[in-house]
């Protein structure tokens, strides 16, 4: 009792009777000055320099006990890290303003244009732009993610900005011994380029990937066309750093083990216990126990081939289908950059790495295919001979195992030393250089440097998701122990833990993305009764069974890659909805990047078709598109006072000092250790007599005068000229239909909707030929450019020959 009292003397009483203390400039300046030298560590640091650990490290140093005590002004009052909430980086924002970095400015308004749904919107943020919450009725719930790899983040920073509270388990930390020689592969040791799509790509670029990532780092995922890609380090880095600003708990180094469904006995909601396991690093820092159990609403297995989670939970994901795929290999190689020198000396005459590559060679005798892509620090390789082929060079087969690869299990020797040989044959049969002069005869360090996988046998679950709740309003006291159906809380799986990953094609994030966004609409709208056509009739049994019903339909659509055309081409049709309303609106009207968005009637072309008639024919200028309505807000904003900081009104207990403090910090302010200049004020301009005011007002409203009376005799001669009504360019409405008929028709063929099946195949066939014709040329005309530019550096370089 006593400890009780002293307890609440100390942080109840005292503090309000206590004369309340003020922080000055100079104190913010030098909290500011220390955490703006670690947020530039954080935001430059990128493999393969840095690690997930360094980056977590870095993130512990700003998310300190003052960083936390941070309180800012929102329009619903100061901002609490329980009722009132911001995110992390609205609380960087305020600390730190620009930074003295011009590309600061620009990365806070990266994050705040973000759409936010749910409780995560504020009606009357200047944020908002004054848009609609796209979905007011989500119930906030408490998610557990396991695995950080590149879905499990993506994920995480979805769910996040719809209001939701999101813990991420990973497992995988890295281990080096005193010699610094890898012992354990960390979560973010992968360095496998898959291949970026354009929607991707845009996705990236939302998420601050020009200015979170090097130049360097950035060219092959920005710059190319067909051949963009992204190391899976580089791509996890990006994303770690947008998750921990907005806001998400990663845990390095907690293991998920298993999880069991638990009642609330008053509302009978079911819950996940999960069974977890703490390393003594992450046991020490959390202050958990090694090992232990948690509480979640929702688990998600983000946990890659070998899922935990759908392992531990066969009932409700089932047998794993498997099929026989045509017999094909993968052998992946990363090898070092070569020096311009050393190039010139194994043949490539300008000094100059071949261009990216994405296409079939011949080798040995039969046909393999290749994909090659330029890194910032290393080029990728992955071939496809077929098994027979490998066989024949030599190699028993026994490594070519999915799983054994992910797991970085290491063949034998011999074997290893064999598949690196043949890779270094292929690689100069294709013109791939290779140093082998270097460490590891030219390849990255292991395991990283050459691995093989077999793609014979393709499987995936036959469902991703399951659910099944009472009502939020169930009162177990009043009802009785619930009667319907076993209780599930919600439990879904992402990524390569639906389906194995093939590599060849592709696909794998295009898969991955889209399933999220399918699983953060199942959960945003597990408890939205709007969810059905008409909510005030609805019953929660079928309100459930219209979302599960919804399930099998977002599976096939992301599995089979049924995107609408412009998702796949990753920008908005010059016909199409947005293009259309846009151009009504404004002149020249820049396109606006096509975004993946939760909702997939604007993603799945089978359920784009569904929604269709609310912007076709006449109709398309009745409902502003969501996308047009957010252009045109932007269009309108203020010049300032709508991206800014918010104001900061306390650290460390201590408030500002004044209350005229700016907090819209603007792009050229001066670094935080300047010292201010007095500048002399603008003398002031010489007065100009009244009576010349007025003579130069009257000489000029006679000059526009004059000036409109000619234009209108000029109109009035050119308009007797004119001849009249032309009948033969009139057209009677037909005898059959209406105007309006007509207009539809015509509608129909603008947009495509006339063609047969066959027609629109071949219509769809030309159009890739073009689009293939259009690389080709694009990818030609680079390298016109590299050879012009070696052309032009050989002769201002080139020294004059010393006669003999």
């Amino acid at each position: 009792f006593l400890e009780h009292s002293l307890s609440h003397f100390q942080t109840q009483v005292l503090p309000k009777c206590a004369p309340e203390m003020s922080l000055t400039q100079q104190e913010l300046e030098a909290i500011a000055k220390e955490k703006i030298q670690i947020f530039k560590e954080f935001i430059t640091a990128e493999p393969p320099a840095q690690k997930g650990e360094d980056l977590l490290e870095l993130w512990h140093q700003l998310n300190d006990d003052t960083f936390n005590s941070a309180v800012i002004q929102t329009v619903t009052g100061p901002s609490d890290n329980a009722e009132n909430e911001v995110f992390p980086y609205e609380k960087l924002y305020a600390i730190l303003g620009d930074g003295g970095n011009w590309k600061w400015p620009r990365i806070w308004r990266r994050f705040d244009e973000l759409e936010r749904r749910g409780c995560a919107y504020r009606p009357d943020e200047p944020l908002s732009l004054g848009l609609p919450n796209s979905n007011p009725n989500i119930v906030p719930q408490k998610v557990l993610i396991v695995g950080g790899g590149p879905v499990g983040l993506r994920l995480a920073i979805a769910l996040k900005l719809g209001g939701h509270q999101v813990t991420v388990f990973e497992k995988r930390r890295e281990k080096r011994n005193e010699k610094n020689e890898l012992q354990q592969l960390g979560f973010t040791n992968r360095i496998n380029r898959p291949h970026v799509f354009h929607f991707l790509r845009n996705d990236l670029d939302r998420l601050n990937g020009k200015d979170f990532m090097s130049s360097k780092m950035c060219y092959p995922v920005f710059t190319q066309a067909d051949t963009s890609s992204i190391g899976i380090d580089e791509l996890q880095m990006l994303l770690l750093k947008n998750a921990l600003l907005l806001g998400v708990d990663f845990r390095l180094g907690v293991t998920y083990e298993d999880a069991d469904v638990v009642l609330d006995e008053k509302t009978q909601k079911p819950r996940w216990q999960v069974k977890c396991s703490y390393d003594e690093a992450a046991a020490a820092f959390h202050g958990m126990p090694l090992e232990g159990f948690a509480t979640f609403d929702v688990l998600m297995g983000c946990d890659g081939a070998r899922s935990r989670v759908r392992e531990s939970q066969p009932e409700i994901f089932g047998e794993v289908d498997k099929r026989n795929f045509k017999k094909m290999i993968g052998v992946v190689a990363n090898v070092q950059k070569v020096s311009r020198k050393r190039l010139k000396e194994l043949g490539f005459k300008d000094g100059l790495e071949p261009t990216d590559m994405k296409r079939a060679h011949l080798s040995s005798g039969s046909m393999s295919g290749l994909n090659y892509y330029k890194a910032s620090y290393h080029n990728y390789a992955i071939f496809t001979p077929s098994k027979e082929d490998l066989e024949r060079a030599g190699f028993s087969g026994s490594i070519y195992s999915f799983q054994e690869g992910r797991a970085a299990k290491q063949p034998k020797a011999e074997e290893k030393a064999r598949l690196k040989q043949w890779v270094l044959e292929r690689c100069k049969e294709v013109g791939i250089p290779v140093d082998t002069n270097l460490s590891n005869d030219g390849f990255v360090d292991a395991p990283n440097d050459v691995m093989a996988f077999d793609f014979s046998e393709i499987w995936k679950c036959k469902k991703n998701f399951a659910f099944n709740l009472p009502p939020l309003d169930y009162d177990a006291e009043q009802s009785g122990p619930w009667r319907g159906k076993s209780l599930t809380p919600p439990i879904g799986l992402v990524g390569d833990a639906v389906t194995e990953p093939f590599w060849i094609a592709g696909v794998g994030l295009q898969r991955g993305w889209n399933g999220i966004m399918d699983a953060c609409y199942i959960i945003d709208n597990l408890y939205n009764m709007a969810f059905s056509e008409d909510p005030g009739k609805a019953s929660w049994n079928s309100h459930l069974q219209k979302l599960q019903g919804l399930l099998p339909t977002l599976y096939d659509c992301s599995h089979d890659g049924r995107m609408t055309r412009e998702g796949l081409v990753g920008e908005h049709s010059d016909q199409g909805v947005v293009m259309t309303q846009l151009n009504k609106q404004l002149k020249d009207c820049e396109k606006p990047q096509w975004q993946l968005d939760v909702d997939p009637h604007t993603r799945y072309e089978p359920l784009a078709k569904l929604v269709q008639d609310k912007y076709k024919g006449a109709r398309i200028l009745e409902n502003v598109h969501p996308v047009v309505q957010k252009t045109l807000a932007l269009r309108k904003l203020p010049e300032s006072g709508v991206f800014c900081a918010k104001k900061l009104l306390s650290l460390n207990g201590k408030s500002m000092a004044t209350d005229d403090q700016d907090c819209c910090l603007k792009p050229d302010s001066k670094k935080l250790d300047s010292k201010p200049q007095d500048v002399p004020a603008p003398p002031a301009p010489p007065l100009i007599p009244e009576a010349e005011v007025l003579t130069s007002a009257s000489n000029r409203a006679a000059n526009l005068q004059n000036m409109l009376s000619k234009h209108i005799d000029l109109h009035v001669k050119q308009s007797g000229t004119r001849k009249g009504f032309n009948d033969e360019l009139w057209k009677e409405l037909p005898s059959q239909g209406s105007f309006a008929e007509m207009t539809e028709t015509q509608w129909e063929v603008m947009t495509e909707k006339h063609l047969s099946a066959m027609q629109r195949a071949e219509l769809l066939h030309m159009r890739n030929m073009k689009s293939s014709l259009q690389q080709q040329i694009a990818s030609l005309q680079q390298s016109l450019h590299a050879f012009e530019r070696a052309e032009k550096e050989l002769l201002m370089t080139a020294q004059p020959l010393q006669e003999l």
